[in-house]
């Protein structure tokens, strides 16, 4: 596997102070979707939330990629048509099943986008055949899911990736990954953070996770209020990024709005304290140029 940063689209991942940001799209729940099984969706109002993420992201210096979730084979054709004609952010196949996702690999080598794509991802229940699908189909980046009973450690994570997952994706033609150190509920960030640094420090892989899991739990089980949810994802997503998340998968596309604002700022003060160390090496895109500034500081 090749070292870090990996270039997949449009965005790199692996870039210090400059996380990843993926929104998911065409979950259960997404409005803008009317038929799941067939993936029948509002196109006005997938262009309009992808626009605005991309303005976002444009605006603040942070890095962007969508994260397709499809049903069936059907959807997820249909998503991957629509989405290579909206966007060149980097696609994420992540269907709810294998069926799904090979569908999508298939469908973006036939229209030739499959080097701006990824799979979310391989993980212990990742079958031979779809490692074989993965690199008949050139999908040659993943995340890494370490989310699995038998790793909840962050010693148990590094081992899981050294025995078993990475030598996975070397089967299937990987040439780029990131891993995701998994998050369940709300004291289990702590734990990401420490197996990131670990990951990170043995393996030489960016890591990242998906706090907002944590927190829209809460809110389907109805304990916290919609706006009480999107400011534990916003805590959440400050913890990661304080031990230096390389993507965080923020939940649905459409939190862009309020997420990405709020992760340019961590970022833009962690690289603020960088420059009075004497690092000069932060680019001029990075969100503390590109984003204080627009805040009069």
């Amino acid at each position: 596997m090749r070292a870090p940063p990996y270039e997949l689209g449009d965005s790199k991942f692996g870039i210090i102070g400059k996380p990843v940001l993926i929104g998911s799209i065409f979950y259960r729940g997404d409005r803008k979707v009317s038929d799941h099984r067939t993936g029948v969706v509002d196109r006005k109002r997938v262009e309009n939330e992808i626009e605005t993420a991309e303005r976002f992201a444009r605006r603040v210096g942070l890095q962007h990629a969508i994260d397709v979730i499809a049903e069936t084979p059907e959807a997820m054709c249909n998503y991957i048509n629509m989405l290579a004609d909206l966007t060149g952010s980097p696609l994420m196949i992540g269907g709810l099943n294998e069926e799904a996702r090979v569908a999508g690999y298939r469908r973006a080598l036939e229209i030739g986008i499959s080097s701006r794509c990824a799979v979310n991802s391989v993980s212990t229940c990742t079958t031979d055949t779809e490692l074989s699908e993965l690199k008949a189909n050139k999908i040659r980046f993943a995340i890494i899911q370490t989310l699995d009973p038998s790793a909840v450690y962050p010693e148990e994570k590094l081992a899981l990736l050294k025995e078993m997952l990475l030598a996975r994706c070397e089967s299937a033609g990987i040439e780029g990954a990131a891993v995701d150190v998994g998050i369940i509920d709300f004291t289990s960030t702590h734990l990401a953070v420490e197996s990131m640094k670990l990951i990170r420090k043995e393996l030489n892989l960016p890591c990242g996770c998906a706090p907002s899991n944590a927190a829209y739990q809460a809110l389907l089980k109805k304990r916290v209020s919609r706006k009480s949810a999107r400011a534990i994802n916003a805590a959440l997503n400050t913890m990661v990024q304080m031990g230096g998340a390389d993507f965080i998968i923020y939940g649905p596309l459409k939190a862009s709005t309020y997420i990405f604002e709020a992760v340019a700022v961590v970022e833009a003060i962690k690289a603020y304290g960088n420059r009075l160390s004497g690092d000069r090496s932060i680019d001029k895109n990075h969100p503390l140029f590109k984003f204080l500034p627009k805040l009069g500081l």
